[in-house]
Formats: C-alpha cells, structure tokens, sequence
C-alpha cells in the first residue's frame, strides 16, 4: 500500500473538491476531516470518501455553496436546516452553534435536518472539548441508510447508528468515545474488501441469519450489519435515532424514505457552569491514572483510556504517512486526474 504524507492528502482533497464547486471553506473543512479520520486509524471514513462525494456533487445530492439556517430557537437550543450542503460543513456549523448557546445557557442543543454524510462523528464533538465543554452527537440516516439487523430480526432495518463524546482532560488529548451502534462499521466492510480480506463471523448476517465473512456479501449484496451486544447496540441504536430524527424534521427511519444523509443531536456541555475548569480536569486525570493503575491482562502491555489509541495513531501517521489501500489510491488518482490536480 502507498504511504501518503497528511499535508499531500489535505491539499490533493482540498484541490479536487475546489474543482468541482466548492467553495474554499468547504473543500477545505471537508479534506481536513477526511485526513483526520485516517490519521485516527479511521480510514473507512478518511479519504476513500472522496470519490464518493464527488460523485455525489454531480448528482446534485450535495448542494455547492449552501448555508446552515436556524429555522427554531431558545437560548438554549436550535433546530437547523443544512439544505444538503457537504455534511462536514453543516455539523462543524452545528457544534459551534451549540458551543455558543452553551457559552450563554450553560447548555446548548442542536438538532439537524437535510445534512448529508458527514463521516466520523469523533471528529465533531473534539470541537467542544477544544473549548472546555463536553461535546456529543449522534447520528441516525436521515430515516434512510438501511444497513443493521434488529436485535431477532433480519434484513437492514436500521442504519449503523453513531454515538461520538469529548470531554477535555489534563492530559494532551480529550478523553473521547466514537463507536456505532453496530458490531463495525458499514465503511469497515468497504476496506476490508478493497484489501482482499474477510470480516469476523460476528459482524454480518445474511438474509437468512447466517454468518457470512465475505465483505462483498454486504457491499454489494443485501448481508445486514449486526448490533453489537446483542440486544444492547440495537437498543442504543433505536434511542439515537429518536433523539436524532424525532426531535429534527427528518423524521425516524422508516421504509422507502425519499432521501438519505445524516440527521442530527448535538449538544454541548460548558463545564465551568458546574465546576472550575481545573478542578474538572484534575478529577478526569485523577480517574485515568486510577483505571491506568490496574493490572493488566495476558496480552496486554497497557491500559489505554478511551481516545488514547486514536491519538496516538494520529501522533504515528502525521509523522509516518498514512498508508492507503491500492484500490482506494487508484480511485483518488483517477478523480483528480480528471480535474488535472497533481498527486
């Protein structure tokens, strides 16, 4: 596989979507987050996403140039419209949004309509965390993106629901959790088979209810995503979507709904409404070096805390390079080729 320097994909990103229509804000936030997404070790969310979207722009399912509108308001909450603008743009807008009410209500609120993929959720709540508040989200498809069984059910009923958390710490990263509802990731199954891999038993079911390890069975096949836990992914799953569609105008999901993207919850959490900011951190850093104090177990060599791998990964690939799988590198040279950007 390649390895890519961070700076190189950014700008690669960054030009290719400039060419398309984009303005330089939006090519911009939306490269910016894709590279994160890989350097986090994320990379089902990182920059294979970058053909799809301009695929997307050509179909007119992302909107050039859109603004985020505040359509209902308390001081401590807003109801927001993104008009199928990048979806990257519309939940960073939405987070800041709700970081401003909260710098005035203590807590502030957002839900989110007509806001296309936005990739990873953890990179949105960090945003919160970089001003000293707790951020969180969560996500369902719009009422669309079919890909996860229910708990005792078959086919795709619900999509991979996400939940992401940041919550700043005296450490030199937030502590922060990003996990679907689902045993892995719809994205999972795309690289894993653009790298020629199976998929663990646990994490697809066929039509029937039998495992399958074969990625292509669920990207291009009608394999379903299982929750994880059971009953207990599939339950989270069922609540983010209430709280993501129900309280926005895109509704929950549902069978046949007319469009797919991403609706909303956000919120965010000022913490100095209920403790100085110091005392707050010390105590997070105090808990870390407690879990940190246990034992470990055969095989292995620490205790990470949630969001430790991913910054860790991040510190090791900004300085390595990123590796990218041969298939997703072809597809990223062929679309800027097009648009006579340099790779």
């Amino acid at each position: 596989m390649p390895i890519l320097n961070p700076d190189d994909l950014r700008r690669i990103g960054r030009e290719v979507f400039e060419r398309v229509g984009a303005t330089p804000k939006e090519a911009r936030t939306v490269s910016d987050l894709l590279v994160a997404s890989n350097l986090a070790g994320h990379d089902s969310h990182g920059v294979v996403r970058i053909s799809q979207y301009v695929s997307a722009v050509a179909r007119g399912q992302i909107q050039l140039g859109t603004t985020v509108e505040i359509e209902r308001e308390t001081d401590a909450t807003a109801a927001v419209n993104g008009h199928w603008g990048f979806g990257h743009v519309t939940a960073t807008e939405a987070m800041h949004i709700a970081i401003e009410k909260a710098r005035k209500s203590a807590v502030g609120i957002v839900t989110v309509q007509q806001c296309n993929h936005i990739g990873r959720l953890g990179g949105y709540p960090a945003i919160a965390a970089d001003e000293n508040m707790v951020g969180l989200m969560c996500n369902n498809g719009h009422g669309a993106d079919l890909s996860m069984a229910p708990w005792g059910g078959l086919g795709r009923v619900l999509p991979a629901n996400c939940l992401a958390v940041a919550v700043p710490s005296d450490r030199a990263f937030p502590i922060a959790l990003d996990l679907t509802a689902a045993t892995a990731a719809g994205g999972k199954m795309r690289v894993a088979l653009a790298r020629g891999e199976r998929v663990p038993k646990d994490w697809l079911i066929d039509a029937e209810g039998k495992p399958t390890t074969n990625p292509a069975d669920y990207v291009h096949g009608n394999a379903a995503l299982t929750p994880f836990g059971g009953h207990k992914g599939y339950g989270l799953a069922f609540v983010f979507d209430i709280l993501s569609g129900a309280l926005s105008p895109a509704g929950c999901t549902r069978e046949n709904s007319p469009v797919t993207g991403n609706a909303l919850f956000v919120q965010a959490i000022r913490i100095d409404a209920f403790l100085p900011i110091a005392d707050f951190k010390a105590e997070v850093g105090r808990f870390i070096d407690y879990v940190k104090s246990a034992k470990t177990a055969p095989g292995f060599d620490d205790i990470l805390v949630p969001g430790e791998r991913s910054w860790r990964t991040a510190r090791t690939r900004e300085a390595e390079g990123v590796s990218i799988e041969e298939t997703t590198w072809e597809q990223i040279c062929e679309t800027a080729k097009k648009f006579n950007v340099t790779v």
